[in-house]
């Protein structure tokens, strides 16, 4: 996928929105790892097409295969309760992710397994099985049917959908133990990205991804990343002019500014 050739100007800043359609390279994937490799205590290894990381409790680890963009997820996280027991969640990403998300993904992962890695790899002390999301009413709309519920975006090019072990729909991916899917598929483009969540990851981590995926406000992002060029079309990019200026303070077309009271609270399971 080409990129936005008017994007070339490194160390520019843009607002590009939405936020869900502000896609990133899966290269750019693989940078943002290697950074956090370099700033963490993380073990990093590398082969011919593929980076994997592996936290300082051993019990995580995180997986960039380069070969596997087009065909599936290309970076998967992984956790075991020791480094030879079967996986106990996993978290898959695939297509053009926004950075963003993936930053925030690994940001808190890193947090808290440094806190505290039995909360992480077990769940313990953690709201069992409820996650809460302010989400606003003019971007996104809320849907419960047929075994799914979560939210639709209004232009229809992005959902975030929960699916219990249990229900009576089909498996996300043909996989019954993915209980989260969150994912981006243009109808001018077909699938974008998709991140899913498998049973037992725990709650703090999708709401990390979703509550970055939901937020109505424009990404903040500098030239330096790539923007592939078939978006450009289905985004409104604002270039800033001013380093001074502060865009999540107030909308970037003026008006008065965004109240820090969520228009809606659901609470879904």
């Amino acid at each position: 996928m080409p990129n936005d050739p008017d994007q070339d100007r490194p160390g520019e800043k843009i607002l590009i929105s939405p936020r869900y359609l502000a896609a990133s390279l899966p290269t750019d994937h693989q940078q943002l790892l290697d950074i956090f490799a370099e700033e963490t205590a993380w073990s990093a290894h590398t082969d011919a097409s593929s980076l994997t990381l592996t936290s300082p409790c051993r019990r995580i680890t995180i997986r960039h295969d380069q070969a596997a963009v087009g065909r599936g997820p290309h970076m998967v996280i992984t956790a075991r309760t020791d480094e030879e027991a079967a996986e106990r969640w996993r978290a898959d990403i695939g297509g053009f992710v926004p950075i963003e998300c993936v930053a925030r993904l690994l940001g808190t992962l890193a947090g808290e397994l440094a806190t505290d890695p039995d909360h992480v790899v077990y769940g313990i002390g953690a709201e069992p099985g409820l996650l809460e999301l302010y989400v606003d009413a003019d971007s996104w709309t809320h849907f419960d049917d047929f075994g799914l519920s979560g939210f639709i975006s209004h232009d229809g090019h992005a959902a975030v959908v929960s699916r219990p072990v249990d229900s009576s729909a089909p498996p996300i991916h043909g996989d019954t133990s993915v209980t989260w899917h969150l994912a981006a598929s243009p109808e001018d483009l077909g699938h974008l990205w998709d991140i899913s969540f498998t049973d037992k990851t725990p709650p703090l981590l999708l709401h990390a991804v979703a509550a970055e995926t939901l937020d109505p406000r424009p990404t903040l992002r500098s030239t330096s990343f790539p923007f592939p060029a078939a978006v450009a079309p289905l985004v409104t990019i604002e270039r800033l002019s001013s380093p001074s200026r502060r865009p999540t303070a107030q909308p970037p077309h003026g008006g008065p500014p965004r109240s820090t009271e969520p228009k809606r609270a659901p609470k879904t399971r």
